[in-house]
């Protein structure tokens, strides 16, 4: 199947209100190298299972994939309930930020994911502990019914970061 474009026209019906009309392109717009995707290579965090790319950055903005509470050593997910969970996966994102010389000032929003809202007290309590120094990010917190491998609580993480990867 052939790539698809489009070409987006804003059209201004007032002055708060715009609709955009979308039309198929014949040729793609280009990209700027600044906002292109490049995945960024870590070592400090636990292995995928599955495919997906676990840090990806586009122009000043990095993007962690959701992070389940996996032992970077054994790749085996921690026991322990919901606050081990959550102490675990705030504990490779620590490293992740170490690793990638960011700081938790540069962390926009976070995304909680979590299997078991009765025990979102004990994510509230590791999350709480983390963020003790520092103005933490804006969150969403989600119930949902069932996370991978079983989890209780997935996180994931937007930064902004001082400038774009190089090429």
């Amino acid at each position: 199947m052939p790539n698809v474009y489009v070409q987006i026209f804003p059209v201004f019906l007032s002055h708060n209100a715009t609709l955009a009309l979308v039309r198929p392109a014949l040729h793609p717009m280009p990209i700027s190298p600044l906002l292109q995707r490049r995945v960024l290579p870590t070592r400090t965090l636990p292995t995928p299972r599955f495919r997906y790319s676990p840090v990806v950055q586009a122009g000043p903005f990095a993007f962690v994939s959701g992070l389940v509470a996996l032992d970077a050593a054994s790749g085996q997910l921690v026991g322990g309930g919901a606050y081990a969970e959550t102490t675990q996966i705030l504990a490779n994102l620590r490293r992740l930020v170490d690793e990638m010389g960011w700081s938790l000032t540069q962390l926009l929003v976070a995304r909680i994911f979590c299997a078991d809202f009765s025990a979102f007290a004990e994510v509230n309590r590791a999350w709480d502990q983390f963020f003790a120094d520092v103005v933490p990010p804006a969150r969403t917190s989600v119930g949902v019914s069932a996370l991978p491998l079983g989890a209780l609580v997935e996180m994931e993480f937007q930064f902004v970061v001082d400038q774009p990867a190089e090429g």
